[in-house]
């Protein structure tokens, strides 16, 4: 009866496994940005397969890009950074506006993309 008993074990990591799961999408969204509604199945989460660069534009008009902050020039280098490399190698530019900013804010930022030659970008929603 010297037989290890590796159950305990493998319910603890199952356990975290589930917790990193949960935990993974919140630290993608450092900024605070209240969504906007959207109805069930409009906001995916997103793809692990897929490359991902997220714009934050915060309910005072800020951006950030990822996680860092940045101005309206910066963000137009950024776009130039992104529209460099070849179509294949782009990321999917997303934009998480904060649903109280005028609608303005976020066609700025998307027209900004528009004329730097981006051509994936998609808004970021929460579901209803």
């Amino acid at each position: 009866m010297n037989d290890l008993n590796v159950t305990p074990m493998l319910d603890l990591c199952f356990v975290l496994l589930i917790i990193f799961m949960i935990a993974t999408p919140v630290l993608e969204q450092t900024t605070a940005v209240n969504l906007p509604k959207a109805e069930k199945g409009a906001g995916k989460q997103a793809d692990t397969k897929d490359r991902y660069r997220f714009v934050n534009v915060a309910r005072d008009g800020t951006y950030t890009f990822g996680n860092h902050p940045v101005t309206v020039a910066q963000l137009e280098a950024e776009f130039s950074t992104i529209a460099a490399l070849p179509e294949a190698e782009q990321p999917i530019v997303r934009i998480r506006a904060d649903s109280t900013l005028p609608y303005q804010k976020v066609i700025d930022v998307m027209s900004k993309a528009k004329a730097k030659g981006l051509t994936k970008v998609g808004l970021d929603t929460e579901i209803r």
